[in-house]
């Protein structure tokens, strides 16, 4: 019989024996963000053999041990066949928002975009459909001004369609595209370690951010800004790159933007002048 130490804090799991869990230990110490938490377990028959073990620690606590690679790898939405699908949700949504660091800081991560997929169409689709409701629900209400033009061609149809196959589709390209001119920014700052995967993957959890559109107006600038800090610090975990040249890769675009402007506004201003 197993036994799964869950970190509430930093959201780390561990299987092991309940042999190796001393009778005597009521907390226990997670080896990724050194928190200690109630160790929870079912109570034994009275009358069993106590246990005890080196890993017992002065106040009576466990620390579990970390034996291998695998024991940092993965999200809790990747590990929800033991968390619970609910729990694999919740546990990477909060630690997308809240704990960035400890979500991509892991000694390596599971190969292929599936899930890291899977994750960011669930949470950027839920978070596109709120922004795309509350224009909808202030135009349907009479109070959003200049909607008239944008929403009134909108009926039952076209709005299924856009919630069941535009968002979706918008979200996976989004993600794909600007992986894409991301990865490529960091590998011209020589910080593309780890590969497109990585990018991606930092890209497809900061999807989780989109949920604070669920305030209105003020709610996509909040979510857009989130995400940037959740990308910045993830791919700076993943990559093991410095910030400073995360930064540099996001500044980018915007300054080879304004040479491109420069280069073909360049001549007309001189034949003006």
């Amino acid at each position: 019989m197993s036994f799964l130490l869950i970190c509430p804090h930093c959201s780390f799991s561990k299987k092991l024996s309940r042999k190796k869990i001393p009778a005597a230990a009521k907390m226990a110490i997670c080896p990724r963000c050194h928190q200690k938490f109630p160790l929870l377990r079912r109570k034994k028959p009275e009358g069993a053999p106590q246990e005890k073990s080196p890993e017992i620690l002065e106040s009576g606590t466990l620390k579990p041990p970390l034996d291998s690679a695998a024991d940092l790898d993965g999200t809790p939405w990747e590990k929800r066949d033991d968390l619970g699908l609910f729990n694999g949700i919740f546990l990477t949504f909060k630690n997308a928002l809240f704990q960035p660091k400890a979500l991509f800081k892991a000694r390596s991560h599971p190969d292929g975009l599936k899930e890291p997929l899977a994750f960011g169409l669930l949470t950027g689709g839920f978070g596109d459909m709120l922004a795309f409701f509350w224009p909808v629900l202030l135009f349907s209400l009479g109070i959003l001004p200049f909607g008239d033009s944008v929403f009134r061609h909108l009926n039952g149809i076209w709005i299924f369609l856009t919630l069941m196959v535009g968002i979706p589709l918008a979200v996976v390209l989004n993600m794909i595209f600007y992986s894409g001119i991301l990865h490529l920014m960091l590998l011209l700052v020589r910080g593309g370690k780890e590969g497109y995967k990585s990018t991606f993957r930092v890209v497809a959890y900061s999807q989780a951010a989109l949920a604070w559109n669920i305030i209105p107006f003020m709610g996509s600038w909040i979510a857009t800004l989130w995400k940037l800090v959740i990308q910045v610090i993830g791919l700076h975990e993943i990559h093991h790159i410095s910030y400073t040249r995360v930064i540099v890769a996001f500044l980018l675009p915007v300054f080879i933007f304004f040479v491109l402007i420069i280069i073909a506004v360049g001549p007309l201003l001189m034949l003006l002048f």
